[in-house]
This record gives structure tokens, sequence and C-alpha cells, in this order.
């Protein structure tokens, strides 16, 4: 089971972007579903081809290991080394380890490694060096300024996909910091068809889009029809154990529509302790502990952090309480609830416990009154899930 679109059925627009000459440095924003990471392993399969590129003379740098993973699964469909996609951090270890010495330096405060100085280090023995022909960049928003210095050092081209309404880290890039670093005046492509998000995940997303323009632009992209589209859910339980209950009998039925679920949580812990609930029930269930196979359809458990760039039918978030979050739950939270909603193209799920709701979930409650809903409210004694018939959903697309 690949999640990658063929070439030719991409838009006219991404197709665009997979073929734009290698002259210079080159940025491409879009929003979610807009198709920013096929359009980039198609793009490496074009420059391979273009520029006579062997297999260890180009690299895509990703974020996370959870989306490497995933990207990992679709690279024999274009005939791309499996080596060649890795975490920018992952990448600069193993050049450090390899040319500097075998230790790492530690940050005390954070207990892990000092990943800034490590790329600080690897930068400095980069330099003039150039070990790649082309180097693509996924998830851009996400990556420290010092590591576009990096990068930029290290191929003759570097191409840049982004979404600053994605970052949901402090220390990542906004798009003209991006810009800046790799010399250029302005971004080359400006994403707007999506082939992903159904209607209402597309409405229901739109709510956490500050600025208006951008928000319009969202709402006025080009939408796949849809038959089966059903109206997200906003359960509000009892108390924690009716909000665990009510997830599982959702897991249940989804899984007997859906070919890929993700069970998206705000905390690591939160995962662990699901996944060891569902196997108690006979339930499958996969977690970056057991490993991640996304090549089958079992249902994934990982954090929203994780899942960023990642595409599944159906996407239930859970434990959506303002205690699961660290952050600022006027800014980070709304960011997370941005990205793990929009990680699914038929069906979104939020749970929350009355008299615990994160405040930002008020937006999406207001959905509710609109008409048609566009969110459905469920209680303990509602059905799982509600779909629109026809007429609602022309309903919905007048409104969009």
């Amino acid at each position: 089971m690949s999640w990658l679109i063929p070439r030719d059925e991409l838009t006219a627009d991404q197709i665009r972007a997979v073929e734009l000459r290698p002259n210079e440095h080159r940025v491409i924003l879009g929003a979610p579903g807009s198709g920013k990471t096929q359009i980039l392993l198609h793009r490496a399969r074009f420059l391979c081809d273009e520029r006579g590129a062997g297999a260890c003379r180009f690299h895509v740098f990703v974020f996370t290991n959870v989306l490497k993973d995933y990207i990992r699964t679709a690279l024999a469909d274009l005939d791309l080394p499996d080596d060649s996609v890795t975490t920018l951090d992952d990448w600069c270890v193993q050049i450090y380890k390899q040319e500097i010495r075998p230790s790492l330096p530690w940050d005390s405060a954070s207990r892990c490694p000092d990943y800034a100085a490590v790329r600080k280090a690897v930068h400095g023995r980069m330099k003039g060096r150039r070990p790649f022909d082309f180097v693509l960049v996924d998830e851009g928003q996400d990556l420290a300024p010092d590591a576009f210095a990096l990068i930029r050092d290290l191929a003759p081209h570097v191409t840049v996909a982004m979404d600053h309404k994605q970052q949901i880290y402090d220390e990542g890039s906004g798009e003209a910091e991006i810009i800046r670093a790799l010399g250029l005046k302005r971004s080359n492509i400006m994403l707007l068809d999506a082939f992903r998000c159904c209607p209402y995940i597309v409405r229901v997303a739109s709510e956490f889009i500050e600025d208006p323009r951008e928000r319009e632009a969202f709402l006025n992209q080009s939408r796949t029809a849809q038959s089966d589209i059903q109206t997200p859910l906003l359960y509000e339980a009892s108390d924690v154990d009716d909000e665990k209950a009510r997830l599982i009998e959702v897991l249940r039925e989804r899984q007997i529509v859906d070919r890929s679920i993700a069970i998206l949580f705000p905390r690591n812990a939160q995962v662990e302790s699901f996944a060891n609930k569902c196997r108690e029930q006979g339930i499958p269930i996969e977690t970056r502990k057991t490993g991640l196979d996304f090549a089958n359809s079992t249902a994934k458990a990982i954090t929203i952090h994780s899942a960023k760039g990642l595409t599944f039918d159906s996407v239930l978030l859970p434990r959506l309480v303002a205690s699961s979050f660290s952050g600022p739950l006027d800014g980070w939270a709304e960011r997370l609830l941005y990205v793990g909603m929009t990680r699914a193209t038929r069906w979104v799920y939020f749970s929350t416990v009355k008299g615990q709701a994160l405040p930002a979930l008020a937006r999406i409650r207001a959905l509710a009154q609109m008409r048609p809903p566009v969110v459905a409210i469920g209680s303990p004694s509602d059905p799982v899930s509600a779909a629109p018939g026809p007429d609602q959903q022309d309903e919905l697309l007048d409104i969009l």
C-alpha cells in the first residue's frame, strides 16, 4: 500500500513545482494537502534524471524519524535509495562521529546531545566540499535558521518545501528567514490545489488560520469531490474512563471503513498507555516503540508532533484537555491542533472531558451551530459519527 501519487496524476501546479529548473535555490509553499512531500520525492527522481546524480549524490532532509520512515515506504516506487532520506540531525551526527570525534557534545540542561553544536562543527567541516549535487528539505519551517546556512553549503541546489502555519517550535524558521538564508528574494511557487483534505476538514482547520488572506486562500483551494464525506465529531466525555472507552469504540468502527488511521496524542506517555489498552482488548496497533510500518493498514498511535507530513484516512485526536499541553494554550496548542487535524483526508474525531476542555475547542464547537453543521457534538448516548447527505455536502461547498 503506497501513499505516493503517480506523477501523471499530479496537478499542473504540482508538476510545475517538480520540474522547477535547478539554476537557483527554490522555496515551495503549500498548505496541508497540497502535496509538498509528493512533489519533493518526484522532484528527487526528476533531478536525478536531469543531472545524472548517483544514489549518494543527493539527499532529502526531513524533521522527524517518523516522517523519514513514512517517506521510505514510497522510495522503491521511484527507484530511490532508502538512505537518501534522514533527519538533518541524524546525518550531522553520522558525519560528526566519522570525521570529528566519536563522542558528541552534550547539553546537560536538556539531557541530550547538543545538536546545535554538532551542526556548527559539521558546517565548519563541510565548507567548500559540497558532498551533494542537490538537497531537498521537507517541513522546512521546523528547522532552525542555522540549519539552512549548513544546508546551503552542502549542494549547489537546494529545494525547501514549507508551510509556516504548521510551525510548532519557536526555534523554527519563518519564510523570510529561509529565503534570506538561501540568498533568494522571494519564494518560487505557492501551491493552492489540494488533493487531500475533504471540505469539512478544510473548513474546521481554517478556524485556526489567523491571517484573513491566508484563511481565504486555504478555503478556496480546489477540492476533489468525495461521496463518503463524514462530519467531524467533537466528543465531550463525562470523565477520563468514558473518553478512553469511546475512543476504542470509534477506533473499532473506523477500522472497518478506513485503510489508514492515526490516533494522535499531545504527549508520549499517552501513546503507550492507550496502545497497551488496545492490545489488552485484542486491537492491533503500532507505536514508535513497537515499530511503525506505513506499508500496512494497522492503526498508528503517535504524538501530534511526530505526525507532521503524514497522511491518513481518519485521524483521532483524544485527550484535548488543558493539562495535556505544556505550552501556551492560545498559541502552541492551537498550532498542534491545526497540524493534527490536517493529517486526515476523510474524517477527524476530537475528544475531551467536560469541564477540562482545551480552550481552543471553542472554535470547533462553534461550527456545530452552522447550517449545515460543519462539526457534530457527541455525548455518551450519541452515535459515533454523522455523515451528511448530498444536499448538506452541496450546502457546505457553497459556504466554502
